[in-house]
């Protein structure tokens, strides 16, 4: 998700932020650990790379923008490992940079796609080495396609999905495997499982009116939430080589998670997922997590925290980001000051598991993406 607002910035490409820790008037402080983090944020003419180090309580940024040239105005970011990939469009053309978030390798393929009138992109993604493009060919049809290239060479092949197809989803990717979920003409949802390595398509899974949700657990399985309506759900769990199946069990939660990669992580029995606030909330999302054991649906009062946050600050905050760090139990959220009219900055807010606001960092950016550890 990215957040854009047109104002005038001071340029940084490199400097040292401070943090402030915050907890309610009257309640004990949880003593939570704080993690190390990686993110990516941006103000009105830049992206940038944020590492924050928790024992020294500060962190430091790079301005990717100066240093790589990554389009503050990018479509698409995408992770594999540690690396993060930009894409880009511009003049008829899409472009992608690259950067290693740990060791600040780095990497360009400028123009490496042209339109044309043979087919419309409807997205874009890489593995370590070879990028994909989900697309409609003929252009204006819902004829949906694989385009597999070759970065290094411009080499490519072109594979047919499925016709008539009625909405393509954002795709997953993990250890030689694309995950391609898509709603086709009778309204099933599918999920194409594609060899990368081989270029074939392993097997498609068809799951009906089912609604699937796709991540990757903590073990390297597949994870597949299925919503079958009046707050059912199947979980499945595949292996990821062979696609067999490891575990099945179903479970009740009154949520909608929408179709594609899930918005969260399962961690052990516990599913972390981003809870969508009933509209018109000031709020529209925050933290949640249920665990299938106990059938506990804990959802944090993000409503109260920022609340408290904009009493303490007099900004006006606009959520932006969301991840959960399982090692250190706590959700990093970014936001922004949507009341500054002179700058675009913003900060994190980290969350205890408990739903206790621990420590809040300014930025004089906005955070729009946690990098996953």
């Amino acid at each position: 998700m990215k957040y854009f607002l047109r104002t005038g910035f001071c340029l940084l490409v490199f400097l040292t932020v401070s943090c402030s820790r915050d907890s309610s008037p009257g309640t004990e402080e949880e003593q939570v650990p704080l993690p190390n983090f990686r993110l990516i944020g941006e103000d009105a003419d830049n992206i940038y790379q944020y590492t924050y180090n928790a024992s020294a309580e500060s962190g430091t940024e790079i301005n990717l923008t100066q240093t790589l040239g990554v389009d503050p105005f990018y479509l698409t970011l995408r992770q594999v490992a540690e690396v993060v990939s930009f894409y880009s469009f511009s003049a008829d053309n899409f472009s992608l940079i690259q950067q290693n978030t740990l060791t600040g390798q780095s990497a360009s393929y400028l123009n490496f796609y042209t339109v044309s009138d043979e087919r419309s992109i409807t997205w874009g993604t890489n593995s370590e080495d070879l990028l994909f493009l989900g697309y409609y060919s003929p252009k204006g049809s819902r004829n949906f396609g694989l385009r597999t290239l070759d970065p290094t060479d411009g080499s490519f092949t072109d594979l047919s999905l499925d016709f008539n197809i009625q909405q393509a989803y954002d795709p997953l990717y993990f250890r030689q495997r694309l995950f391609i979920t898509y709603k086709d003409e009778a309204g099933n949802y599918k999920i194409v499982v594609y060899n990368t390595e081989t270029r074939n398509v392993m097997i498609t899974l068809d799951y009906g009116p089912g609604i699937p949700n796709l991540l990757i657990d903590e073990l390297g399985n597949l994870g597949i939430l299925v919503g079958l309506g009046n707050s059912d759900f199947v979980y499945y769990v595949l292996d990821i080589e062979t696609l067999n199946e490891i575990n099945e069990f179903t479970f009740s939660l009154n949520e909608f998670l929408p179709p594609g990669p899930l918005q969260g992580d399962v961690f052990d029995t516990t599913l972390f997922y981003t809870n969508y606030l009933a509209q018109p909330s000031e709020i529209p999302f925050g933290p949640a997590y249920f665990d299938f054991v106990t059938n506990e649906n804990f959802i944090v009062d993000i409503l109260g925290i920022v609340q408290q946050v904009e009493l303490e600050t007099q900004f006006t905050l606009a959520l932006t980001a969301l991840r959960y760090y399982n090692e250190a139990e706590v959700f990093l959220m970014g936001y922004a000051d949507a009341s500054s009219q002179i700058e675009l900055r913003g900060g994190v807010l980290i969350i205890s598991k408990s739903g206790q606001l621990l420590s809040r960092i300014e930025l004089p950016f906005v955070p729009t993406y946690f990098v996953k550890p």
